[in-house]
């Protein structure tokens, strides 16, 4: 068992076979591995051991796909994974004031009953907390959070990553604000009509 601990449990050639049975089967190890070392070193312990190699392993994945692009495009692009793996994933881009931001909304969680058979009250612990972690190692500056957990009775699963934007993506958010400029411009034939319509309603008002 010891050859899974810590690497998050997927390799190259597990991408290109994976489908819901096998991503199961993954998660099953992961909580069978932490169960075992639970029950020899405690749980501190346990989560350090199995957090060993994952670091490298997040680095390696994760990074193919934020380390040339933001972190919304990134993960927009990571959704296919998520969704052979039995996920169903939103991603929502929350970038501004030089920050490139991201949220991450899992409306299913595959494992969520799972931990259960192995003696433990929420998957988070093993999976998500574990992959938070691993991603704050990997990404020194990057900020990961759990806002919303489905086992304590969330109607989805939510986590926050941030980190300082690139060059390109001040670019890009510069380019957002002349778009709204843009946008605001279009409207101002209706903002005007608004003005002119509230001026009528008034004006109504007073006649009668």
């Amino acid at each position: 068992m010891d050859n899974i601990i810590g690497i998050g449990d997927i390799q190259m050639a597990d991408v290109f076979k994976m489908d819901k049975s096998k991503a199961l089967g993954m998660f099953r190890n992961r909580f069978a591995a932490y169960k075992k070392i639970v029950d020899e070193i405690g749980e501190e312990a346990a989560f350090e051991k199995m957090m060993q190699a994952y670091p490298d392993q997040q680095k390696a994945f994760m990074g193919a796909f934020i380390d040339n692009t933001t972190l919304a495009e990134g993960f927009t692009q990571a959704k296919p994974i998520f969704r052979i793996m039995g996920f169903t994933m939103e991603v929502v881009d929350i970038s501004q004031n030089g920050v490139d931001a991201v949220l991450e909304i899992q409306r299913v969680c595959p494992v969520l009953h799972l931990a259960k058979e192995y003696g433990l009250e929420s998957p988070c612990r093993v999976i998500c907390e574990m992959e938070q972690e691993a991603t704050r190692r990997a990404f020194p500056g990057m900020k990961a959070a759990i806002l919303g957990r489905q086992a304590n009775g969330d109607c989805v699963c939510t986590f926050q990553y941030e980190r300082p934007a690139k060059s390109s993506t001040l670019q890009k958010q510069t380019q957002s604000v002349i778009a709204r400029i843009f946008d605001v411009i279009k409207l101002t034939p209706k903002i005007v009509q608004i003005g002119i319509n509230i001026v009528k309603i008034q004006f109504s008002k007073l006649s009668n």
